[in-house]
């Protein structure tokens, strides 16, 4: 199924390819296929071994209706492992509004679909040319919890100030639903978890400033809470006795990005905080003494550090230092921190082809999936000390 999605998508490239020159309505889109090794641990899935592959294919498009509306949408084929659902996404579709305004300022509203803004490469984490590596630093853009950074239903204001000496200012302010499938279930309490996380309407602030072409800073924070109602039960197959409860996750996200480019370099970091906690309901009176143990604090702070060395036009090196930390004492050690070291490659020897290198080696299983298995027979993740090698080859259209 997922060749036959990538082949329909690269046929379609070819057939609407045209349509770039009429103006009105442009296309275009990319393909890629990846191979992630991992010598220990279930980063990829619990059926398919630690490694395997990922396909990812995304077709985008842009309706220019007239000065002040336009629709813009991207839907995404992917293949990314046992956590994560398969197949055709929209990641996101807008009707977009264009406030008339003078040359200084530039003011929008996105209706429906929009990407959330989160760090430097949150709304572009799922294009491959957009991103600096395969997997992005865990710290800020968590591989576990990738479907709550990443899109939202709703409404979203843009507000961009020029200068006449090119300084730019951003403003962007959201307000909508996350969109979740039983995969984040998975994720959260091991493969045999059904049902579906629900959103609360959530918000989002950011701003950002470009003082000049060398700087960009970032500030933002984010409200997410959500809840996973009637779908879990401690009770046994074969109990007579159901211990039923509702699950609910409340976090607030601060993140602050600041990033310095030259010529032949860039060297970027991001922090966040993450503040909240997990409670649960029981949902009869055998439940409801029981309801304490999913009270939890995730509290964390986490950063990166990255250096991208531009060699030529054709190649480029990454080297990056990404650190996880729960700040609760109780949370075993294994489970508490996550470090990663990584070295990479990427090498654009086409204009429209791109071949991506990169080694990981991580201390701590934090961030990895499940975040608390509800099958107690099941050990995962047991390894404290673990790599993982990645390599992509990319097409864009």
């Amino acid at each position: 199924m997922k060749n036959f999605i990538l082949l329909l998508l690269t046929s379609l490239s070819v057939v609407i390819l045209p349509a770039q020159a009429k103006g009105k309505l442009s296309w275009g889109g990319f393909v890629s296929a990846s191979y992630i090794d991992v010598n220990a641990n279930n980063y990829y899935g619990y059926n398919s071994g630690d490694s395997g592959p990922l396909f990812e294919a995304g077709l985008r498009g842009f309706w220019y209706i007239n000065p002040n509306w336009s629709v813009s949408g991207l839907v995404i084929a992917q293949e990314s492992g046992d956590w994560f659902e398969s197949g055709l996404d929209v990641d996101y579709l807008s009707l977009n509004y264009k406030v008339p305004t003078n040359e200084d300022w530039e003011v929008g509203f996105k209706f429906g679909r929009f990407k959330i803004s989160n760090g430097i490469y949150g709304e572009t984490r799922d294009v491959p040319f957009t991103r600096p590596s395969i997997v992005l630093p865990l710290s800020v853009y968590p591989h576990i919890l990738k479907e709550q950074s990443l899109r939202a239903d709703g409404v979203r204001l843009d507000l961009d100030y020029f200068t006449l000496s090119g300084q730019q200012y951003t403003f962007a302010a959201s307000i909508g639903k996350e969109a979740f499938d039983e995969s984040f279930s998975r994720r959260f309490f091991g493969q045999d978890q059904g049902g579906t996380f629900e959103s609360e309407w959530n918000s989002s602030i950011h701003f950002s400033a470009r003082p000049n072409a060398n700087w960009y800073m970032g500030l933002e924070y984010r409200r997410l809470k959500m809840h996973l109602k009637d779908s879990i039960d401690l009770a046994p197959p074969a109990s007579p006795v159901r211990l039923p409860f509702d699950f609910t996750i409340d976090t607030d996200q601060y993140i602050a990005s600041l990033q310095y480019s030259q010529q032949r370099y860039e060297l970027t970091g991001e922090f966040t905080m993450r503040r909240g906690g997990t409670y649960a309901e029981g949902k009869n009176d055998a439940a409801k003494p029981l309801a304490p143990i999913f009270d939890g604090s995730i509290d964390m702070n986490a950063y990166y550090l990255q250096g991208i060395f531009i060699v030529n036009q054709q190649w480029n090196l990454l080297a990056r230092y990404d650190n996880s930390h729960f700040i609760d004492d109780d949370i075993e050690t294994n489970l508490r921190d996550l470090e990663d070291f990584t070295i990479g490659a990427t090498w654009n020897f086409h204009r429209n082809f791109q071949l991506k290198l990169e080694h990981h080696w991580f201390v701590g299983t934090s961030m990895l999936p499940p975040v608390r298995d509800l099958n107690p027979t099941r050990t995962n993740n047991p390894e404290r000390y673990w790599r993982l090698f990645a390599m992509q080859l990319s097409y864009r259209f």
